[in-house]
């Protein structure tokens, strides 16, 4: 069944897209299912009473901010999948495939709302965006919570490579904007509420490819909430020094987190703004209630070694690679913080004007490209062959560059036969690599190790007598699985590699269908 919608599941935030006519261009565009509110639907379940809470609801209720578990409140499952433990919330274990099936199915549940009003899409089969850095094992775990929640994954895509297809196939000129990409490089700055993510992309051969990816997880947007509701309270504690913050009121506490978010959010389009929490703290006098305003400029201050950090990972991520800014042809920003006028400031000082891509979809992008990618039925491509080390230290292609990986309920598989060529110490070592870089496949190029395997043979058997046989196996959940076998003593070993790059293959993408 191929996919009707994308589906971003963020570190703090979820979005639905799905494609559909435009009733006045004729065109067609990218819907997102937003809260009415306009905000994205928090990543956040809350275990108290029968049934789950999930997404706004629950995230009123939160008291403290962060990413993890607090009391009976989980706010981003997803960083748990893959890990063997559960998640202890409210006093019992959860599993981690549980909690984000809560999410997954409520956000399936809004889509399919009588009051959404959307016709003829069943919203049971998704392309989902992953992080780069998600293994295979959490990859599988986000698949099963999505068969609990009744949807299926098509496919996964990496969460900038949905951004920048997303951005490109958007615009009038889509296919001048690939010529124009085509052997250039574009990176894409992701800077959410969770993480900062900087992935360098290349178009090569009509495949969307990323080159280099970086991220940080201490400057996301939480810990500029964080700085906020420390302004706010150094501000009120200057004007009512008494002020006993230990008895602020436990139902008040949520609503403070709150105010600090819709703050921070406001001061990126006004100078200041004003915060007003009705008995906030459990005492007589006038400092019970919170009364005070914040201006961009004290927030910026209080913020600017974060964002100071943030924009040095460029330099970091090009230094790495041995590029500069100037190499790039464009920088494409998204996430809920390029919003902050010191963030697009700083971008513009970086690339300028004509090469910083600010657009007004930051916060939805990559979900709008996943369900441009879902409409347009787009595969993922192998975007470094799977190499193995020969005997005289070749590199040989087990799988091509290039190779269509497999859509939901599909497999590829390969077979190699070799011989062992010195038997003597008993083992035969196999060492799976792929290239550096993607396009430097040469044997001087430089290679990086996926995994490795020593198999028992017969230590008395003549050179190039034993046998060997290995097969690969490449999965939905993109996990690949390495089996090698010696036929004379029949022994068998086996390992998967988790972390295959991959790109999106958008050559063959046709305008206005």
């Amino acid at each position: 069944m191929a996919a009707t919608f994308g589906l971003d599941f963020g570190t703090t935030n979820s979005v639905l897209a799905y494609i559909l006519p435009d009733p006045e261009s004729g065109k067609k565009r990218a819907q997102v299912l937003l809260q009415e509110d306009g905000r994205s639907h928090p990543s956040v379940v809350r275990y108290s009473g029968v049934s789950p809470v999930v997404g706004q609801q629950a995230k009123d209720q939160l008291k403290e901010l962060g990413l993890g578990v607090f009391g009976d409140i989980v706010r981003s499952p997803k960083m748990f999948l893959g890990s063997p433990t559960g998640i202890y919330v409210g006093g019992v274990t959860q599993q981690a495939v549980d909690v984000v099936a809560d999410i997954l199915h409520f956000l399936r549940q809004d889509a399919l709302a009588p009051e959404r009003g959307i016709v003829g899409n069943p919203f049971e089969s998704a392309v989902i965006t992953i992080p780069v850095t998600m293994r295979g094992t959490a990859r599988a775990e986000l698949r099963q919570a999505a068969m609990k929640a009744g949807i299926r994954i098509h496919q996964f895509v990496h969460e900038p490579l949905a951004a920048l297809y997303g951005h490109l196939r958007a615009q009038p000129n889509f296919r001048q904007e690939l010529f124009n990409l085509d052997r250039r490089l574009a990176l894409v700055f992701d800077w959410g509420g969770g993480t900062l993510d900087l992935t360098l992309c290349q178009l090569q051969d009509g495949v969307l490819t990323q080159i280099f990816n970086a991220g940080d997880r201490e400057i996301g947007g939480d810990w500029f909430d964080r700085r906020m509701s420390q302004l706010v309270r150094d501000k009120h504690e200057a004007l009512y020094p008494q002020a006993d913050w230990t008895r602020i009121q436990p139902h008040a506490q949520a609503r403070l987190i709150q105010a600090c978010e819709d703050a921070k959010i406001a001061l990126s389009t006004r100078p200041k703004t004003a915060l007003y929490i009705r008995d906030l703290i459990a005492v007589p006098g006038p400092e019970k209630d919170l009364r005070l305003e914040i201006s961009k400029s004290e927030f910026e201050n209080c913020v600017r070694d974060l964002v100071i950090k943030g924009l040095k990972k460029i330099e970091s991520v090009l230094e790495t690679v041995g590029l500069h800014h100037g190499d790039i042809e464009f920088c494409l920003a998204t996430g809920g913080m390029v919003s902050m006028p010191a963030i697009q400031e700083g971008l513009r000082e970086i690339f300028g004007l004509h090469r910083l891509r600010l657009v007004g979809n930051a916060s939805t992008v990559i979900s709008e490209g996943a369900a441009w990618i879902a409409h347009d039925d787009i595969g993922l491509q192998l975007a470094k062959p799977i190499e193995l080390l020969h005997a005289d230290d070749s590199y040989v292609e087990i799988i091509r560059r290039g190779t269509l990986l497999p859509f939901e309920g599909k497999a590829i598989q390969q077979r190699i036969d070799m011989y062992c060529v010195d038997p003597r110490d008993g083992l035969a070592k196999f060492l799976f690599a792929r290239p550096k870089w993607p396009g430097r496949e040469s044997q001087s190029d430089e290679r990086v190790p996926y995994t490795h395997l020593t198999l028992p043979v017969d230590q008395h058997s003549r050179p190039l007598l034993e046998r060997l046989q290995v097969e690969i196996s490449i999965d939905h959940d993109l996990i690949a699985e390495l089996q090698a076998l010696s036929l004379m003593r029949q022994e068998k070993k086996l390992a998967r590699i988790h972390d295959l790059e991959f790109g999106l293959s958008v050559g063959n993408v046709v305008e206005g269908t």
